[in-house]
């Protein structure tokens, strides 16, 4: 007999969140109503690396040059492959050495580290911070101190314990954090990718051994989320969603160049996902729940906003792919950079910079680094 969500969920409770600390909120708001985005000189590439050079701080990279002025496990993951192909591999080993230290001596992983150390989640306990975490371990070869080893082994049971049902091996039906963090999902096709990524690094490190196999997640894609044209939303919603579209292709959980192709047709049908830069969350965007705040105070924050971070992905994806679109997707995109004189965010539909009541885009992104590495 199936158990309740209400079971489920009694039988493993999540960790108590680490909430963010008042200077980071603080930070956001200022960012919101008095401070400017700095801008840059040069051409986007140019630009875009002394993002990431400015960044690093000597001790770790910050997710930005603006209030995102802390470590971000899920984005600095995003970033990690691209970093170490720019040569700055020695910079993301120290910047792991530095998050695991803190890590340990809280005792837990969670999204967030302040620069003082302090840990937090936002805006809930999350399902993807261990794996984007043994994602950049694996990405620069860090070799792990037997403490380490210990420490992480502990994590990996409580993420086993916590998120995943112990008769499929399949995540329960419960709400967390994730990439697509304004929206609320039934077990997304980025949560599932997320999880194929941890168990593939996981033997990677020499960690686990986890009781599932990569291949058990890879099908589980296939069987339940490709609808025929891309990777659906989550397991009861078929929508379009930029994060669950594309991360089984970027993450390799799914390696098929036909699927690929399928996906980068299916967007390429609805000029509306990728002008006038790419890439949207959505164009069904009222397919989705979303939480509270973004439905007031960050009314389509995670709606058919443009997302820059997907936008590289994007970009990437044209590139292995070979498309015809890709160099009016590069030049829509340099010419956004340009615009702005950073490397945004988020930006509203018409191109124009996200604001709304609680929250202003963001400038100076890490992920600045995908965009240089793109054809790396």
């Amino acid at each position: 007999m199936s158990k309740s969500l209400k079971q489920i969920l009694l039988e493993h409770p999540s960790r108590p969140v680490h909430a963010g600390p008042t200077k980071a909120a603080v930070d956001i708001l200022y960012h919101r109503y008095f401070k400017r985005s700095k801008e840059l000189k040069g051409n986007a590439e140019e630009i875009c690396r002394q993002i990431v050079e400015k960044c690093w701080n000597g001790t770790f990279y910050s997710t930005s040059l603006g209030h995102f002025s802390y470590f971000w496990v899920r984005d600095f993951g995003a970033v990690s492959k691209s970093l170490v192909k720019l040569g700055y591999e020695e910079n993301v080993r120290k910047t792991m050495q530095w998050a695991l230290r803190h890590y340990i001596e809280h005792d837990t992983v969670t999204l967030c580290i302040m620069p003082n150390g302090q840990i937090f989640d936002a805006p809930e306990e999350s399902i993807d911070a261990l794996p984007w975490l043994l994602h950049s371990l694996t990405v620069c070869d860090y070799t792990l101190s037997p403490q380490e080893k210990l420490f992480l082994n502990k994590e990996l049971k409580y993420f086993i314990d916590t998120f995943l049902d112990p008769d499929t091996g399949m995540l329960y039906p419960r709400t967390f954090a994730e990439l697509r963090d304004g929206a609320l999902y039934d077990r997304s096709a980025y949560a599932v990718t997320l999880v194929e990524r941890l168990v593939w690094c996981t033997e990677e490190l020499g960690l686990g051994p986890f009781p599932y196999t990569p291949e058990k997640y890879q099908i589980e894609l296939l069987q339940n989320y490709w609808n025929g044209e891309y990777y659906s939303a989550d397991i009861s919603n078929k929508a379009f969603s930029a994060e669950c579209a594309l991360m089984p292709f970027v993450l390799h959980a799914d390696n098929d160049a036909r699927r690929l192709s399928k996906t980068l047709d299916y967007i390429a049908a609805r000029r509306i996902l990728t002008k006038p830069y790419p890439i949207r969350y959505t164009h069904t965007p009222k397919a989705f729940r979303y939480r509270w705040w973004a439905k007031t105070i960050m009314r389509n924050y995670a709606g058919t906003t443009i997302w820059t971070w997907h936008g590289t992905y994007y970009l990437r994806l044209l590139a292995r792919n070979s498309r015809p679109e890709l160099a009016d997707a590069q030049k829509d995109f340099k010419a956004m950079i340009e615009r702005y004189k950073t490397f945004p965010e988020l930006l509203n539909p018409d191109g124009s910079l996200y604001k709304s009541i609680a929250y202003k885009s963001d400038d100076g992104m890490l992920w600045a680094a995908i965009y240089l590495a793109i054809n790396q």
